[in-house]
């Protein structure tokens, strides 16, 4: 273990999501038992995409998807404003996501590929979010979680601000009470640990209980309610199994999947994400390693429960080689992004 800088730990926060992202995109729709036999056994390293990968068949192993990339452009507008964000700037970061057609035709997810082509068609950004008729599918996905660790990277410590930033980097697409719960739990998990709060695994759960309910409260100031499952309740279920199966990762991931899920729905890809890391006892690479081969919705969970952990972790979250492979692959240079993310807490610029 080494001493780094708070701008290091958050550069380790945007890698590990990058890691997660990357290393599931081989797996993603995928059973557990498929890929085993496919791969010869767990992945662990960087992997073509096989003949049948629904989304990211073609590309070099270690590409980043939709998860890690609209984290990055919302990370990067927010470094580069000079003043308070809003939901205009929320919408041209989505939209500048989706300008890169090659990445929105392969990845972009139900709700964010309608909410595109609504405003490209001109619809106003406020009422894209929103149908025309009741939907209790529209809008509660996970897209919301995709775009939080950068939230919680730019209000380090802040877990309201962290929350709240969250949201309105959600609402362009993802406006419901459910995707800000899942949006505000990861951004105030980020948030805590990358804030210096201590106390393990049960730390992580409660910030991540908290970020939800201050998610939830958004809801009725920028957002709207639909029907579905609370994304709290089922965090905190999930937080009990990881526990549960505490080392015991496979363990994990199928009693996970049976009682949670690991889908591209909110409600169960962040739980799902938050019982890895409690499983996990907080290891990022274990965690993100867990979510890969757990198969469905892998690149999004491990994405996610990567970034949760490596905010809390005290040394590097990805195995090196791994670490380069990605930076070269998608030519990231992190350091000047995680610096700007903590420039603006200290400035108060996300504020």
């Amino acid at each position: 273990m080494h001493e780094v800088t708070l701008s290091g730990r958050v550069e380790r926060v945007l890698l590990a999501a990058c890691a997660g992202d990357a290393l599931g995109a081989a797996t993603e729709g995928m059973h557990p038992d498929e890929i085993v036999e496919v791969f010869g056994g767990p992945v662990m390293m960087l992997s073509p995409p096989p003949p049948k990968a629904p989304f990211a068949l073609g590309l070099a192993p270690g590409s980043l998807t939709d998860d890690a990339t609209q984290m990055l452009v919302m990370a990067r507008m927010l470094v580069e404003l000079d003043r308070a964000p809003t939901l205009a700037d929320a919408v041209e970061g989505l939209m500048t996501w989706a300008d890169d057609e090659e990445m929105f035709r392969r990845f972009a997810g139900p709700t964010t590929r309608l909410a595109v082509e609504r405003l490209r068609g001109g619809t106003p950004p406020l009422e894209v979010a929103t149908p025309d008729v009741y939907s209790c599918t529209f809008g509660t996905s996970n897209g919301a979680a995709m775009r939080a660790p950068a939230a919680g990277c730019a209000r380090i410590g802040d877990l309201a601000g962290a929350a709240e930033l969250a949201c309105l980097l959600a609402a362009p697409t993802h406006n419901t009470q459910i995707a800000y719960e899942g949006a505000g739990a990861v951004a105030a998990a980020v948030a805590a640990g990358l804030g210096g709060t201590s106390g393990g695994v049960s730390a992580i759960i409660d910030a991540g209980l908290d970020g939800a309910s201050l998610g939830a409260a958004q809801a009725p100031v920028s957002g709207r309610l639909t029907g579905g499952v609370g994304v709290k309740r089922r965090l905190a279920l999930a937080a009990e199994i990881g526990e549960r199966f505490a080392g015991d990762m496979d363990g994990a991931v199928r009693e996970l999947t049976e009682v949670i899920g690991n889908g591209v729905a909110m409600a169960e890809a962040v739980p799902h994400a938050f019982g890895l890391v409690a499983a996990a006892e907080g290891d990022p690479w274990k965690a993100i390693v867990a979510a890969v081969n757990g198969g469905n919705d892998s690149d999004t969970i491990a994405m996610i429960a990567g970034a949760i952990a490596a905010a809390w972790w005290p040394d590097d979250a990805v195995p090196t080689g791994i670490a380069n492979t990605v930076k070269t692959v998608n030519d990231l240079d992190l350091a000047p992004v995680a610096a700007g993310l903590v420039a603006l807490g200290k400035a108060g610029k996300a504020r």
